[in-house]
Protein backbone atom coordinates (compact mmCIF):
# COMPACT_ATOMS: atom_id res chain seq x y z
CA UNK A 1 0.00 0.00 0.00
CA UNK A 2 1.70 3.70 -1.00
CA UNK A 3 0.90 6.57 0.57
CA UNK A 4 -1.04 7.85 -2.15
CA UNK A 5 -3.39 5.71 -1.29
CA UNK A 6 -3.65 7.01 2.15
CA UNK A 7 -5.52 9.45 3.50
CA UNK A 8 -3.78 12.57 5.82
CA UNK A 9 -3.62 13.36 9.50
CA UNK A 10 -5.60 16.47 8.34
CA UNK A 11 -8.23 14.40 6.79
CA UNK A 12 -8.25 11.49 9.51
CA UNK A 13 -8.86 14.71 12.31
CA UNK A 14 -11.93 15.61 9.88
CA UNK A 15 -13.25 12.18 10.16
CA UNK A 16 -12.97 11.67 13.68
CA UNK A 17 -14.59 15.07 14.55
CA UNK A 18 -17.55 13.89 12.59
CA UNK A 19 -18.08 10.58 14.52
CA UNK A 20 -17.20 12.42 17.98
CA UNK A 21 -20.00 14.44 17.72
CA UNK A 22 -22.78 11.25 18.20
CA UNK A 23 -20.26 10.00 21.21
CA UNK A 24 -20.71 11.71 24.26
CA UNK A 25 -24.01 11.64 26.47
CA UNK A 26 -24.70 14.01 28.76
CA UNK A 27 -25.92 14.11 32.82
CA UNK A 28 -26.21 16.52 35.79
CA UNK A 29 -24.05 15.29 38.85
CA UNK A 30 -23.14 17.09 42.23
CA UNK A 31 -20.64 19.26 42.39
CA UNK A 32 -18.67 17.95 44.67
CA UNK A 33 -18.52 14.71 42.38
CA UNK A 34 -17.32 16.83 39.15
CA UNK A 35 -13.40 17.18 39.55
CA UNK A 36 -11.97 16.62 36.19
CA UNK A 37 -15.42 16.44 34.61
CA UNK A 38 -16.14 18.10 30.94
CA UNK A 39 -18.96 20.72 31.52
CA UNK A 40 -21.96 19.98 28.64
CA UNK A 41 -22.66 24.17 28.56
CA UNK A 42 -21.78 27.38 30.00
CA UNK A 43 -22.84 28.04 33.21
CA UNK A 44 -23.46 31.28 34.62
CA UNK A 45 -23.26 32.73 38.00
CA UNK A 46 -26.19 33.34 39.51
CA UNK A 47 -25.34 35.63 41.82
CA UNK A 48 -22.76 38.40 42.65
CA UNK A 49 -20.05 38.32 44.56
CA UNK A 50 -20.01 39.73 47.04
CA UNK A 51 -23.42 40.52 47.30
CA UNK A 52 -23.29 43.47 49.08
CA UNK A 53 -20.55 46.01 49.83
CA UNK A 54 -18.40 44.17 52.35
CA UNK A 55 -14.90 45.08 54.52
CA UNK A 56 -12.22 43.47 52.55
CA UNK A 57 -9.80 44.14 56.07
CA UNK A 58 -10.36 44.40 60.04
CA UNK A 59 -11.45 48.10 60.47
CA UNK A 60 -13.95 50.54 61.34
CA UNK A 61 -16.87 51.97 60.08
CA UNK A 62 -18.14 55.15 60.75
CA UNK A 63 -20.65 57.99 58.66
CA UNK A 64 -18.99 61.25 58.91
CA UNK A 65 -15.55 61.74 57.58
CA UNK A 66 -15.97 65.31 58.79
CA UNK A 67 -14.96 65.08 62.74
CA UNK A 68 -11.94 64.31 64.02
CA UNK A 69 -13.03 61.95 66.93
CA UNK A 70 -15.54 59.47 67.38
CA UNK A 71 -16.52 57.48 70.55
CA UNK A 72 -16.09 53.44 69.48
CA UNK A 73 -19.33 51.49 70.05
CA UNK A 74 -19.54 48.45 72.18
CA UNK A 75 -21.62 46.63 69.22
CA UNK A 76 -19.37 44.94 66.43
CA UNK A 77 -20.16 43.99 62.97
CA UNK A 78 -19.89 40.76 62.13
CA UNK A 79 -19.35 38.25 59.07
CA UNK A 80 -22.90 36.67 58.15
CA UNK A 81 -25.57 39.70 59.57
CA UNK A 82 -27.07 42.72 58.24
CA UNK A 83 -26.08 45.20 60.68
CA UNK A 84 -29.52 47.56 61.40
CA UNK A 85 -29.01 49.27 64.66
CA UNK A 86 -26.33 51.77 63.86
CA UNK A 87 -26.17 55.52 64.88
CA UNK A 88 -23.89 58.04 63.06
CA UNK A 89 -22.89 59.62 65.96
CA UNK A 90 -20.19 56.16 66.56
CA UNK A 91 -17.64 54.38 65.11
CA UNK A 92 -18.34 50.63 64.85
CA UNK A 93 -15.41 47.78 64.82
CA UNK A 94 -15.75 45.33 61.76
CA UNK A 95 -14.17 42.02 60.40
CA UNK A 96 -13.02 41.06 57.08
CA UNK A 97 -16.35 39.95 55.26
CA UNK A 98 -19.09 41.73 57.21
CA UNK A 99 -21.78 43.76 55.34
CA UNK A 100 -21.04 47.56 55.19
CA UNK A 101 -24.16 48.99 57.03
CA UNK A 102 -26.08 51.66 55.18
CA UNK A 103 -24.86 54.96 55.85
CA UNK A 104 -21.71 53.98 57.33
CA UNK A 105 -19.70 54.44 53.93
CA UNK A 106 -16.09 55.69 55.18
CA UNK A 107 -14.00 52.67 56.51
CA UNK A 108 -10.35 52.71 57.99
CA UNK A 109 -8.10 49.83 58.41
CA UNK A 110 -6.76 48.64 61.43
CA UNK A 111 -3.25 49.27 60.54
CA UNK A 112 -4.42 52.70 59.71
CA UNK A 113 -6.66 53.57 62.59
CA UNK A 114 -5.82 55.64 65.64
CA UNK A 115 -7.44 54.82 68.49
CA UNK A 116 -7.52 54.54 72.60
CA UNK A 117 -9.74 51.81 72.88
CA UNK A 118 -12.59 54.70 73.65
CA UNK A 119 -12.43 56.82 70.94
CA UNK A 120 -11.33 56.51 67.31
CA UNK A 121 -8.82 59.47 65.89
CA UNK A 122 -10.08 60.30 62.09
CA UNK A 123 -7.33 61.69 59.97
CA UNK A 124 -8.82 62.32 56.35
CA UNK A 125 -5.68 60.89 54.75
CA UNK A 126 -6.16 57.60 56.80
CA UNK A 127 -9.61 56.93 55.06
CA UNK A 128 -9.10 53.63 52.92
CA UNK A 129 -12.81 53.29 51.58
CA UNK A 130 -10.55 51.29 48.43
CA UNK A 131 -10.30 48.35 51.13
CA UNK A 132 -14.46 48.59 50.52
CA UNK A 133 -14.88 45.45 48.31
CA UNK A 134 -17.84 46.83 46.14
CA UNK A 135 -20.96 44.49 45.42
CA UNK A 136 -19.93 41.88 42.37
CA UNK A 137 -16.44 43.19 42.32
CA UNK A 138 -15.25 39.67 42.54
CA UNK A 139 -18.08 38.29 40.40
CA UNK A 140 -21.18 39.77 38.49
CA UNK A 141 -23.99 38.25 38.10
CA UNK A 142 -24.32 36.27 34.71
CA UNK A 143 -20.70 36.16 34.33
CA UNK A 144 -19.45 33.06 32.80
CA UNK A 145 -18.04 30.75 35.59
CA UNK A 146 -16.73 27.90 33.20
CA UNK A 147 -17.41 27.02 29.41
CA UNK A 148 -18.98 24.49 27.74
CA UNK A 149 -16.40 22.17 26.67
CA UNK A 150 -14.30 23.09 29.76
CA UNK A 151 -13.02 20.03 32.36
CA UNK A 152 -13.40 21.56 35.96
CA UNK A 153 -9.99 21.43 37.70
CA UNK A 154 -9.60 22.10 41.35
CA UNK A 155 -9.60 25.71 40.89
CA UNK A 156 -12.91 25.96 38.90
CA UNK A 157 -14.34 23.87 41.09
CA UNK A 158 -14.08 26.21 44.31
CA UNK A 159 -14.84 29.02 41.95
CA UNK A 160 -18.17 27.43 41.04
CA UNK A 161 -18.79 26.26 44.52
CA UNK A 162 -18.23 29.85 45.56
CA UNK A 163 -21.60 31.14 43.23
CA UNK A 164 -23.91 28.08 44.69
CA UNK A 165 -23.20 25.90 42.24
CA UNK A 166 -25.02 22.55 43.23
CA UNK A 167 -25.35 20.79 40.25
CA UNK A 168 -23.67 20.98 36.70
CA UNK A 169 -24.48 19.31 33.56
CA UNK A 170 -21.34 17.17 32.01
CA UNK A 171 -20.46 14.53 29.32
CA UNK A 172 -20.60 10.98 31.37
CA UNK A 173 -17.54 8.92 30.97
CA UNK A 174 -16.89 7.00 28.60
CA UNK A 175 -16.36 3.30 28.63
CA UNK A 176 -13.39 1.72 27.45
CA UNK A 177 -11.58 -1.42 26.81
CA UNK A 178 -8.29 -2.09 25.81
CA UNK A 179 -7.36 -5.15 24.49
CA UNK A 180 -3.83 -6.52 23.02
CA UNK A 181 -3.05 -8.89 20.43
CA UNK A 182 -0.34 -11.27 19.86
CA UNK A 183 1.03 -15.04 20.18
CA UNK A 184 4.06 -13.82 21.80
CA UNK A 185 2.66 -10.98 24.60
CA UNK A 186 3.10 -11.97 28.04
CA UNK A 187 0.97 -10.48 30.56
CA UNK A 188 3.73 -7.66 32.99
CA UNK A 189 4.47 -10.20 36.11
CA UNK A 190 4.38 -13.56 34.19
CA UNK A 191 7.46 -15.39 33.61
CA UNK A 192 8.25 -14.85 29.31
CA UNK A 193 10.43 -16.81 27.45
CA UNK A 194 13.24 -15.74 25.14
CA UNK A 195 11.06 -15.38 22.19
CA UNK A 196 8.16 -13.83 23.92
CA UNK A 197 8.10 -9.72 24.65
CA UNK A 198 5.52 -8.48 27.67
CA UNK A 199 2.43 -6.42 27.15
CA UNK A 200 3.64 -2.65 27.62
CA UNK A 201 1.69 -1.13 25.21
CA UNK A 202 -1.33 -2.21 27.46
CA UNK A 203 0.07 -0.21 30.16
CA UNK A 204 1.27 2.64 28.07
CA UNK A 205 -2.69 2.94 26.78
CA UNK A 206 -4.59 2.56 29.87
CA UNK A 207 -1.92 4.81 32.10
CA UNK A 208 -2.27 7.71 28.93
CA UNK A 209 -6.00 7.31 28.81
CA UNK A 210 -6.01 7.80 32.58
CA UNK A 211 -6.18 11.74 32.04
CA UNK A 212 -9.23 11.82 30.65
CA UNK A 213 -13.35 11.69 31.66
CA UNK A 214 -13.32 7.52 31.46
CA UNK A 215 -13.73 4.32 32.89
CA UNK A 216 -11.42 1.71 31.84
CA UNK A 217 -11.05 -2.16 31.62
CA UNK A 218 -8.39 -4.43 30.77
CA UNK A 219 -9.71 -7.11 28.08
CA UNK A 220 -6.22 -9.14 28.90
CA UNK A 221 -4.42 -10.45 25.26
CA UNK A 222 -6.20 -12.09 21.99
CA UNK A 223 -4.16 -14.65 21.05
CA UNK A 224 -3.86 -15.08 16.99
CA UNK A 225 -7.06 -16.89 16.64
CA UNK A 226 -9.40 -15.85 13.96
CA UNK A 227 -12.73 -17.42 15.56
CA UNK A 228 -11.28 -16.41 19.11
CA UNK A 229 -10.92 -12.41 17.66
CA UNK A 230 -14.21 -12.67 16.18
CA UNK A 231 -15.79 -14.00 19.44
CA UNK A 232 -14.20 -11.51 21.78
CA UNK A 233 -15.84 -8.39 19.20
CA UNK A 234 -19.23 -9.55 18.85
CA UNK A 235 -19.18 -10.15 22.78
CA UNK A 236 -17.76 -7.48 23.87
CA UNK A 237 -18.44 -4.57 21.86
CA UNK A 238 -22.13 -3.70 23.51
CA UNK A 239 -20.09 -2.93 27.05
CA UNK A 240 -18.16 -0.05 25.80
CA UNK A 241 -18.26 2.95 24.00
CA UNK A 242 -14.82 2.08 22.45
CA UNK A 243 -12.27 -0.74 22.57
CA UNK A 244 -8.91 0.15 21.69
CA UNK A 245 -6.31 -2.69 20.80
CA UNK A 246 -2.73 -3.12 19.98
CA UNK A 247 -1.19 -5.24 17.25
CA UNK A 248 -2.23 -7.03 14.56
CA UNK A 249 -3.62 -3.58 12.63
CA UNK A 250 -1.14 -4.04 9.80
CA UNK A 251 -2.28 -5.52 6.01
CA UNK A 252 -0.33 -8.35 6.33
CA UNK A 253 -2.07 -11.81 6.21
CA UNK A 254 -1.09 -12.10 10.09
CA UNK A 255 -2.72 -9.43 11.02
CA UNK A 256 -6.12 -11.25 11.93
CA UNK A 257 -7.95 -8.18 13.71
CA UNK A 258 -7.62 -6.07 10.64
CA UNK A 259 -8.48 -8.83 8.55
CA UNK A 260 -11.95 -9.08 11.00
CA UNK A 261 -12.78 -5.23 10.77
CA UNK A 262 -12.43 -5.53 7.20
CA UNK A 263 -14.96 -7.70 7.04
CA UNK A 264 -17.56 -6.71 9.43
CA UNK A 265 -17.25 -3.24 10.89
CA UNK A 266 -18.02 0.39 8.89
CA UNK A 267 -13.89 1.54 8.08
CA UNK A 268 -13.98 4.62 8.86
CA UNK A 269 -10.34 5.27 8.13
CA UNK A 270 -7.61 3.19 7.24
CA UNK A 271 -4.20 4.08 8.04
CA UNK A 272 -2.21 7.27 7.55
CA UNK A 273 0.21 9.42 5.91
CA UNK A 274 2.16 9.69 8.89
CA UNK A 275 5.44 8.28 10.18
CA UNK A 276 5.32 6.62 12.45
CA UNK A 277 1.83 5.09 13.42
CA UNK A 278 0.54 4.29 10.07
CA UNK A 279 -1.17 1.27 10.43
CA UNK A 280 -3.63 2.35 12.81
CA UNK A 281 -7.38 1.68 11.58
CA UNK A 282 -10.91 3.79 12.94
CA UNK A 283 -14.02 1.80 12.36
CA UNK A 284 -17.70 1.57 13.80
CA UNK A 285 -19.25 -1.87 14.97
CA UNK A 286 -23.19 -1.61 15.72
CA UNK A 287 -22.86 2.03 16.81
CA UNK A 288 -19.94 1.55 19.03
CA UNK A 289 -16.16 2.30 18.03
CA UNK A 290 -13.05 0.31 17.44
CA UNK A 291 -9.20 1.90 17.51
CA UNK A 292 -6.76 -0.73 16.16
CA UNK A 293 -3.04 0.74 16.75
CA UNK A 294 -0.27 -0.75 16.01
CA UNK A 295 2.16 -2.69 18.11
CA UNK A 296 5.01 -0.76 18.50
CA UNK A 297 5.84 1.33 21.17
CA UNK A 298 6.43 4.70 19.50
CA UNK A 299 3.39 4.53 16.76
CA UNK A 300 1.38 3.73 19.51
CA UNK A 301 2.18 6.90 21.48
CA UNK A 302 1.82 9.14 18.10
CA UNK A 303 -1.87 7.68 17.65
CA UNK A 304 -2.55 7.61 21.42
CA UNK A 305 -1.33 11.82 21.41
CA UNK A 306 -2.70 12.78 18.10
CA UNK A 307 -5.94 10.46 17.23
CA UNK A 308 -7.35 8.76 19.94
CA UNK A 309 -7.07 11.67 22.64
CA UNK A 310 -9.10 14.03 20.41
CA UNK A 311 -11.78 11.36 19.88
CA UNK A 312 -12.38 10.70 23.47
CA UNK A 313 -11.72 14.38 24.87
CA UNK A 314 -14.73 16.55 23.75
CA UNK A 315 -12.92 19.76 24.75
CA UNK A 316 -10.40 19.32 22.08
CA UNK A 317 -11.65 21.66 19.17
CA UNK A 318 -8.76 21.47 16.66
CA UNK A 319 -6.13 19.95 15.81
CA UNK A 320 -2.57 20.70 17.85
CA UNK A 321 -4.58 22.70 19.77
CA UNK A 322 -1.75 22.33 22.45
CA UNK A 323 1.02 22.16 20.87
CA UNK A 324 4.19 24.42 21.12
CA UNK A 325 6.52 25.98 19.30
CA UNK A 326 10.32 24.94 18.88
CA UNK A 327 13.76 26.10 17.27
CA UNK A 328 15.54 23.46 15.19
CA UNK A 329 18.89 22.36 15.81
CA UNK A 330 19.33 20.09 13.28
CA UNK A 331 18.83 19.65 9.24
CA UNK A 332 16.68 16.68 7.84
CA UNK A 333 14.70 15.60 4.45
CA UNK A 334 11.67 14.01 4.99
CA UNK A 335 9.37 12.67 2.48
CA UNK A 336 6.53 15.26 1.56
CA UNK A 337 3.48 13.20 1.33
CA UNK A 338 3.93 11.81 5.16
CA UNK A 339 3.39 13.96 8.40
CA UNK A 340 6.75 13.04 10.28
CA UNK A 341 7.37 13.17 14.43
CA UNK A 342 10.59 13.40 15.70
CA UNK A 343 12.16 12.34 19.01
CA UNK A 344 13.80 15.46 20.13
CA UNK A 345 15.76 16.81 23.15
CA UNK A 346 15.35 20.32 23.91
CA UNK A 347 18.86 21.96 25.66
CA UNK A 348 18.60 25.47 25.69
CA UNK A 349 14.78 25.91 23.48
CA UNK A 350 16.77 24.08 20.66
CA UNK A 351 15.16 21.16 19.34
CA UNK A 352 17.77 17.87 18.74
CA UNK A 353 17.16 14.54 17.44
CA UNK A 354 17.51 11.41 19.52
CA UNK A 355 20.09 9.35 17.58
CA UNK A 356 17.88 6.26 17.71
CA UNK A 357 16.37 5.19 15.17
CA UNK A 358 13.11 2.63 14.84
CA UNK A 359 9.64 3.37 16.17
CA UNK A 360 9.70 0.05 18.63
CA UNK A 361 12.73 1.46 20.86
CA UNK A 362 10.90 2.67 24.00
CA UNK A 363 14.01 3.43 25.34
CA UNK A 364 14.30 6.51 23.14
CA UNK A 365 11.10 7.78 24.55
CA UNK A 366 11.87 7.91 28.26
CA UNK A 367 15.01 9.88 26.93
CA UNK A 368 13.58 12.64 24.60
CA UNK A 369 11.12 15.88 25.85
CA UNK A 370 9.00 15.25 23.16
CA UNK A 371 7.50 15.34 19.54
CA UNK A 372 8.76 17.95 16.67
CA UNK A 373 5.97 17.30 14.49
CA UNK A 374 6.50 18.12 10.31
CA UNK A 375 3.82 18.43 8.28
CA UNK A 376 3.22 17.65 4.61
CA UNK A 377 4.32 19.30 1.78
CA UNK A 378 7.55 20.07 4.47
CA UNK A 379 10.63 17.93 2.32
CA UNK A 380 13.50 19.50 4.74
CA UNK A 381 13.87 20.55 8.03
CA UNK A 382 16.37 23.50 7.97
CA UNK A 383 18.60 24.45 11.36
CA UNK A 384 16.83 27.56 13.10
CA UNK A 385 13.14 26.95 11.48
CA UNK A 386 10.57 27.43 14.04
CA UNK A 387 8.34 23.97 14.28
CA UNK A 388 4.91 22.67 16.09
CA UNK A 389 6.77 20.37 19.32
CA UNK A 390 4.81 18.54 21.71
CA UNK A 391 6.14 17.39 24.95
CA UNK A 392 5.76 14.43 26.77
CA UNK A 393 4.36 15.29 30.12
CA UNK A 394 5.85 13.87 33.29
Amino acid sequence: MTNSNLISLKKAIQLIDKEKKNLFKISKIKLSKALNKVVAEDILSPINLPSLDCAGLDGFVFNSSHKSKLPISKKMITPGKIFKNHSHNYAYRINTGAIIPKNLSNFVSNENSKTDNVSLFISQSKISNKDIKKKGEDLKKGKILIRKNEKINFLKLSLLASAGIVNVKIFSSLKIGIVSNGDELVKIGNIKKKEQVYDSNKLQIINFLKKFNVSIKDLGILKDNEKKIENFYKKRIQKYDLIISSGGSSFSSGDLISKFLNKNTKTIFKYIRIQPGRPIIFSKYKQKYIFSLPGNPLAVLVNLIFLVSFFINPSAGKMFSLSQKIKSGFNDTKNPNITKFYRVIIKNNIAFPHNSKGSAKLISVSESDGLMVINENVKSIKKGNIYEFFKFEI
